[in-house]
């Protein structure tokens, strides 16, 4: 018997040695800076992407892959939960064009120009999660006062429902489709 386990302990171990040079599938969010002024909060977050198996097939075959995320403002009570004071979904979008075979990127605080374009997909992913000096309005509200203790939570994930249609159930029911950060929660300089 122990001679059998010996045997499988070696083959999952090998099996991982194969695919050391693999990177596992996850996003996370690496590092937020925040700027609070009375009418904006300017964003800059450093997001680590990497894709699954799976949807780096589907983007290699013309399949577009649609990025969220999503951004509160909170002010932190003691007592109570905390109060939202803003939301805002930024959508960024992953593209594989055959004819330069290149990458490209666009969507929220994306360059001026609307897009970014890179020759490998570890360069446009890198550039799909650095979001610099992104400044998101508060809208029509009143000028936040500075003295409060405000959080901002932030979570990246993949949006399985902007996928074509004949794929969607198929993502839905495989794990390698659920890229998700979760929320993690930062403190916001006044």
């Amino acid at each position: 018997m122990n001679c059998c386990r010996l045997q499988a302990i070696a083959a999952v171990l090998l099996l991982f040695a194969a695919s050391g040079g693999a990177t596992a599938a996850d996003f996370n969010v690496r590092g937020v800076q925040t700027q609070l002024g009375s009418r904006a909060l300017d964003l800059s977050a450093r997001l680590k992407l990497n894709l699954s198996r799976k949807a780096e097939e589907a983007l290699d075959k013309g399949i577009p892959l649609n990025v969220v995320i999503n951004v509160d403002l909170l002010r932190h009570r003691r007592i109570l939960w905390d109060q939202s004071i803003a939301s805002w979904s930024l959508r960024r979008s992953l593209r594989f064009h055959a004819l330069s075979r290149e990458y490209l990127v666009s969507g929220a605080g994306v360059a001026a120009d609307g897009y970014g374009n890179f020759s490998s997909l570890q360069d446009a992913l890198a550039y799909l999660g650095n979001i610099n000096a992104l400044r998101l309005s508060l809208g029509g509200r009143k000028p936040i006062p500075a003295a409060g203790d405000y959080r901002l939570r932030l979570r990246v994930y993949l949006d399985i429902g902007a996928l074509p249609s004949p794929l969607q159930p198929l993502a839905y029911a495989s794990p390698a489709w659920h890229l998700n950060s979760g929320w993690t929660t930062w403190s916001v300089e006044p």
